[in-house]
């Protein structure tokens, strides 16, 4: 995904091509943390390089929402069976496209977890979102906004004074 604009050789260059090799290697937006690291062992400044993966990762964005004349649909969360899925020593957790997907996952790939009773819990940001739409769709039309019975309150107030 090397733009025209990218000088081959420069330091932008190569740190533009860690990033689309890690992404397209795994399918998901590298960290900042990890195209850095990446090019300071290579001798490249941290600065530089979480500058540029920032660079890198708004222009994913825009190319993504406007590549090939798409629309990006909402994404809606769904629901996966349980399977078997590896740790590895150090901690992470590949999860597969379907699981993506269903978890309304976006690009970025942030998640929020927590552990309930050695249960590992992770939602992303959409679907967070949803439950909440959700929670807001069941209180209904009909109930009033706290702000407004607060307004109503201070009027009262103000006319019995």
């Amino acid at each position: 995904m090397l733009h025209e604009s990218i000088r081959p050789g420069s330091e932008k260059a190569r740190i533009w091509q860690i990033c689309d090799e890690l992404f397209a290697e795994r399918g998901v937006i590298p960290t900042g943390r990890e195209v850095a690291d990446i090019y300071v062992s290579e001798g490249g400044n941290e600065g530089t390089g979480f500058t540029q993966y920032s660079h890198w990762k708004k222009a994913l964005a825009e190319e993504q929402a406007t590549g090939a004349g798409k629309t990006v649909d909402p994404i809606e969360p769904g629901s996966v069976d349980f399977r078997a899925l590896n740790v590895t020593a150090d901690g992470a957790l590949l999860l597969p496209a379907d699981i993506r997907r269903a978890m309304a996952l976006d690009k970025d790939g942030r998640v929020t977890v927590q552990v309930r009773d050695g249960e590992l819990v992770v939602i992303s940001p959409m679907a967070a979102v949803r439950r909440l739409q959700k929670k807001a769709q069941e209180l209904g039309p009909g109930s009033r906004l706290a702000s407004d019975e607060l307004i109503a309150e201070r009027r009262a107030e103000a006319l019995r004074e």
